[in-house]
């Protein structure tokens, strides 16, 4: 029973010794991490991707990928590297004020560079603190000391982003002292102080000295500013010099606006007697117009009796010798018809017009004749009727007179 026993415990001994072995042997690397080892026999690994490690009872220092700084104005409700509220900066004139914002800085991908950063620093909050922090703090007051409070405050917010931006990244501009001479808002006396300035190179682009970020291979992937906090007293007197440049802006803007009006209204002086001048013109030019028009409709009109007069005496003088032509035509047709006439009675004797003149004489003689009684409807006695003979004799009696007054020959002549 004892020999079971102490098999049993020497069983347990070996299990628990393999696996205090496992256990101090490996260790496991978490996403969105990179663990540095530093084996017994001083020996430095990086695992960069998640998973298991081979620790063999070395040390181990833990780095985020990702370092955040939140310098903006509420704590962060996430874990981040750095938070706190605010970074103080102190201005070109002097005066103070905090920058409020956030940034993300990506440690390096390589190993040799993260030894380097490692064998630096030591630790994450190594790299957070003495590293990124100092630097951010140290980007934004250069940046704060290139311009005054006001300038900050009113025409150069998005400059100071971008200067901050690039010192923090890049490096340090490299500057220069700079006599700038300006007025004293106090005592109104001229004041030169050397400011500094940022150095530029042939290029143009702002020369920057040695960057630590860059040195260490660490990246800016995520910058901004997103408010900014002055003290009472600069914004009192951004305040009192607002006013007073909205006083002499409003000054300038009421005498330019008075000029402005003395000119518009000599200017509307001039249009409007060019207005009345032109108007007149219009007139003028509309009565020469009409004028024009109504000397030419009557030319047109005068044009127009006078061709009609000429049409007139035209038809006249047609008329005249189409009158002298029929005048001429009817004596002629009438000395034509004459001529033929005397021709024809000339050449029967005038023998139709006779026959015509005996055709209507005997033609009433025997209309009278006709409506005589010439037989007695009553006779009285034994007495010979007589009225035929009488009449037959009558009508000889006229026939030869007619004949002679006609000198009608009523014979037929013998052929020759």
């Amino acid at each position: 029973m004892i020999q079971t026993s102490s098999k049993k415990i020497m069983v347990g001994i070996v299990l628990i010794g393999l696996l205090a072995i496992v256990f101090m042997g490996f260790g496991i690397n978490n996403a969105g991490h990179r663990t540095v080892v530093q084996y017994p026999t001083g020996t430095l690994y990086v695992k960069f991707t998640p998973g298991i490690y081979p620790k063999w009872f070395g040390t181990i220092e833990v780095y985020n990928d990702v370092i955040t700084f939140d310098f903006d104005k509420t704590a962060s409700d996430v874990d981040s590297s750095i938070d706190q509220i605010g970074i103080s900066v102190r201005y070109q004139d002097g005066g103070t004020g905090k920058v409020y914002g956030k940034a993300r800085f990506t440690l390096p991908s390589d190993e040799v560079t993260m030894l380097h950063l490692h064998k630096a620093f030591r630790s994450n909050r190594g790299v957070s603190q003495k590293l990124i922090k100092s630097v951010t703090e140290e980007g934004m007051n250069l940046t704060a000391g290139l311009m005054s409070s006001e300038e900050a405050y009113a025409e150069k917010r998005s400059i100071f982003t971008q200067w901050s931006s690039q010192q923090i990244a890049k490096g340090k501009f490299q500057t220069r002292l700079e006599k700038i001479t300006s007025v004293d808002e106090g005592t109104g006396k001229k004041v030169t102080k050397n400011v500094p300035v940022i150095s530029y190179g042939k290029d143009g682009l702002p020369i920057h000295l040695a960057s630590d970020l860059t040195d260490y291979g660490i990246d800016v992937n995520g910058y901004q500013i997103t408010d900014w906090d002055f003290e009472p007293k600069t914004l009192q007197q951004i305040a009192t010099k607002r006013e007073a440049t909205m006083a002499i802006i409003t000054a300038i803007a009421n005498a330019e606006r008075a000029k402005q009006d003395a000119i518009t209204s000599e200017e509307q002086g001039k249009a409007n007697v060019m207005t009345a001048k032109y108007e007149k013109e219009v007139v003028k030019e509309k009565a020469i117009v009409d004028a024009k028009m109504e000397k030419e409709v009557a030319v047109i009109k005068a044009q127009k009796l006078v061709e009609v007069a000429r049409q007139q005496r035209l038809e006249a003088e047609q008329k005249k010798l189409a009158a002298k032509e029929y005048k001429q035509e009817q004596i002629l047709r009438g000395e034509g018809d004459g001529a033929y006439k005397r021709i024809v009675m000339q050449a029967d004797g005038a023998l139709a017009q006779k026959l015509a003149t005996y055709e209507r004489v005997m033609s009433r003689f025997a209309a009278a004749i006709e409506k005589q009684k010439w037989v007695p409807e009553v006779q009285m006695g034994a007495s010979e009727a007589s009225g035929g003979s009488s009449a037959m004799t009558l009508i000889e009696m006229m026939s030869v007179k007619a004949a002679k007054d006609l000198a009608l020959d009523l014979k037929v002549k013998k052929q020759k």
